[in-house]
């Protein structure tokens, strides 16, 4: 009986692999060392970065269609140039794609699933909107995450009715694009309208400038980081080191950061964890923290327009003094507001001493102007 099932699971893998044909785009290594810079500038591409263990950074490109897409084809094709060069130490790579190859918006299933479920889409996301997390649920949350709260949700329906029919995408090809790198290789990226994914911690310098890309990471550990991000998603359990800058992204959730000079307008902004020295200054966001570690030492906010979430300060033993100009604070189920003073100035509004006897875990230093804070 059983060499029956293993020729019909045979014959199903041979008829999926038949009915979908690979092409080939890009397929590259080169030599690097500690010196070596890889260049980075894409449109339209999803790339997953992965750890190289021979001292060669590996690209490999290639596009999987369906049998009958011979339109598709041309069309993916005629909108695609790819290229890369290893010149002064520096791995050079250009991707630049038509807005045909973007999947940013692309869905695994059908029109008329997504049309059925978009109500409780959003009303799962404004239900969750204030509610507490911790750390670990933060960075399980990034583990499942396939980027959009729309993709996580039918991901999540997926996996809890894994034989129910959701439909198929209207796509007819599928995009891969897989490099590996040594972490010792500093990396710089210029992104427009792609997806990225690193499965490695990055130890090395990294700098990045994107619009409309979603990316994921797990920590980014350089001394000397520098990420500039709008329109976009971005989620990473760890960030240590550098500045940040954050313009009106849909999504960003970070499992813990230190030692940050964070600016950041019109954006979601959810952090598990706040450790050493963090200095944030934003404009119109909703700023979401949800812990502050054991010694974080120090943290400093100013925001303008902005709504302030915080979680379990009162069982917590550092000190905190809030400024505040034409804000409101929502505390123990208690609104006050805060107008203008007749000098303009910023006023106290609310002030939080150490525990006496107790040795403090560290100094929040808060300034809102014409803004909100909720404390949980």
């Amino acid at each position: 009986m059983k060499p029956y099932i293993f020729s019909i699971l045979f014959l199903l893998i041979t008829s999926i692999t038949l009915a979908q044909k690979k092409e080939l785009v890009l397929k590259e290594s080169y030599n690097v060392d500690n010196y070596t810079t890889l260049d980075i500038d894409i449109d339209n591409v999803s790339i997953v970065f992965e750890e190289s263990n021979d001292n060669k950074i590996h690209l490999d490109y290639f596009i999987l269609f369906d049998e009958d897409s011979k339109k598709t084809q041309f069309k993916v094709f005629n909108g695609l140039n790819a290229s890369s060069v290893k010149a002064d130490n520096t791995v050079k790579l250009n991707v630049k794609n038509s807005m045909y190859l973007g999947e940013l918006y692309s869905l695994d299933i059908g029109l008329e699933a997504y049309k059925k479920h978009i109500r409780d889409i959003f009303s799962t996301i404004k239900k969750n909107q204030y509610q507490y997390k911790s750390k670990d649920s933060l960075l399980k949350e990034i583990g499942f995450s396939k980027g959009s709260y729309v993709d996580d949700y039918f991901k999540k329906l997926k996996m809890e009715s894994p034989n129910k029919d959701w439909g198929k995408s209207v796509r007819k090809f599928k995009q891969y694009f897989a490099i590996k790198v040594p972490k010792y290789v500093k990396i710089k990226i210029k992104t427009l309208h792609s997806k990225i994914e690193f499965k490695y911690d990055i130890e090395k310098s990294f700098i990045l400038n994107s619009f409309k890309t979603h990316f994921k990471f797990k920590k980014i550990l350089g001394k000397e980081n520098r990420i500039i991000a709008s329109n976009g998603i971005f989620q990473a359990e760890e960030i240590n080191n550098g500045r940040i800058e954050f313009l009106d992204m849909n999504k960003v959730v970070i499992g813990e950061m230190s030692n940050i000079s964070f600016a950041t307008e019109t954006s979601r902004i959810q952090i598990g964890e706040i450790g050493k020295n963090v200095d944030l200054n934003d404009f119109n966001s909703k700023l979401y923290l949800y812990n502050f570690s054991k010694n974080f030492i120090k943290f400093n906010l100013k925001g303008d327009y902005s709504e302030l979430n915080l979680y379990n300060i009162t069982k917590s033993n550092f000190s905190m003094d809030v400024f505040g100009l034409n804000t409101t604070l929502n505390m123990n189920e208690t609104k006050t507001s805060f107008g203008l003073s007749k000098d303009k100035k910023l006023d106290k509004i609310l002030e939080k001493k150490v525990k006496e006897n107790k040795v403090s875990q560290g100094n929040i230093a808060i300034e809102l102007k014409n803004g909100i804070l909720n404390i949980k």
